[in-house]
């Protein structure tokens, strides 16, 4: 059982408060997490965007001055790191790609990086509850590799431990059963719902290729598109359904934390947060921040010209058109969506967007096989 203990930002220094309040406004739901965790009300949090340059340094920061520590998993090449505090016997400098940050310049981190059957062991020694050293070789920090953070080494050891017996009933099982398995092993892990791991594993057993749409299709099942609640948006996994009570009690209890932990943050995630979707599909899902038009009377396209616009690319009167800024991407992918946007929407058929200031258009049909949920815009309560 993870006891709870209760610690303020504000033992923090300014500058690494002003890196979580970043945070917050980047990335705000896994802020929230992020601040569960610390406080022992979440066993883990896993990082799902990308850092680079100078995010990834304050990142780490952040991490270093919150005495956290972590795991970071890039299987291909094999590489492993985690805070030295767990295996202070094989603590080594490593090479940074970052040595201009004072920050990071004697950063406590391991790099690991390990032949196939030194990994394998590594994961079977945990199958027992033991953590092996690994024949090391330096390396480089990479801001894409997936990490998982927990509040002390104890709640990581406990999580690698679950995964590695995870991984090891995954190869022994039959392929369908190990999957759903697989699964349930990780839902308890991180502290998911027992309805919505049970849900997102038989959906996975049945070989559904779009897990993560069990949630947003419910949402248009039931007609919530424009009243999404906010603490749905706030978890880290796919709830069951857009009514699921332990998942938004589970969200509800997350952002009480961070507003406990550090007001400022919560400010700053609970306005971004509560900012419309634009969900084009499960790989094109984007923050929008609304603007008004008739404050804005110099915009190279005019409402008018993008009605037009739109009605002739889109075959139809879209039924909604947004005037919103793009300012953050969870991925470099997506950097192209960056800018100044009107948006026609004619839900779960198609989008139409022109950049206000540059006339780029995109257009986005329903075509093939596409969910329900896609081509919408959602808005949170």
């Amino acid at each position: 059982m993870i006891m709870p203990i209760f610690i303020s930002a504000f033992s923090l220094s300014s500058h690494v408060m002003e890196i979580l309040e970043d945070l917050a406004v980047k990335h705000p739901a896994f802020t929230a997490q992020l601040a569960a965790v610390i406080q022992g009300r979440k066993p883990v949090v896993r990082v799902e965007f990308e850092l680079h340059g100078e995010d990834y340094v304050n990142f780490i920061e952040l991490l270093t001055k919150l005495r956290l520590v972590w795991f970071e998993h890039s299987p291909h090449p094999v590489r492993i790191c985690y805070a030295s505090s767990l295996h202070k016997e094989v603590a080594k400098d490593v090479k940074v790609h970052y040595p201009r940050h004072p920050a990071i310049r004697n950063y406590d981190f391991l790099r690991l990086s390990a032949v196939l059957r030194k990994y394998e062991e590594f994961w079977s020694s945990l199958t027992e509850g033991k953590i092996i050293p690994l024949d090391l070789s330096g390396g480089e920090l990479n801001s894409s590799s997936e990490i998982i953070i927990a509040r002390d080494s104890e709640g990581l050891k406990n999580f690698l431990t679950l995964y590695a017996t995870a991984r090891e009933q995954y190869k022994q099982t039959e392929r369908t059963m190990a999957i759903e398995l697989f699964d349930r092993f990780l839902g308890m892990a991180f502290g998911y719902p027992g309805c919505c791991t049970e849900k997102f594993a038989k959906d996975r057993k049945g070989k559904r290729p779009k897990e993560d749409y069990i949630f947003y299709e419910s949402i248009v099942e039931r007609g919530f598109e424009n009243a999404v609640p906010v603490e749905l948006r706030t978890v880290a996994h796919v709830p069951c359904d857009v009514v699921c009570e332990p998942s938004i009690d589970l969200g509800r209890e997350y952002l009480r934390v961070l507003m406990a932990f550090d007001p400022n943050a919560f400010e700053k995630a609970i306005k971004e947060l509560r900012k419309p979707t634009l969900f084009i599909d499960r790989w094109h899902h984007i923050t929008i921040n609304e603007k008004e038009h008739t404050a804005m009377p110099d915009l190279t396209v005019t409402e008018e010209e993008f009605i037009g616009k739109a009605e002739k690319e889109m075959k139809t009167k879209p039924k909604e058109i947004v005037l919103g800024s793009i300012e953050t991407v969870p991925f470099l992918y997506l950097t192209e969506f960056l800018g100044l946007w009107w948006i026609g929407v004619d839900p779960g058929h198609s989008v139409f967007m022109c950049n206000a200031e540059t006339r780029r258009a995109k257009l986005y049909q329903k075509h093939g096989v596409r969910s329900i949920a896609d081509l919408r815009i959602y808005r949170y309560k």
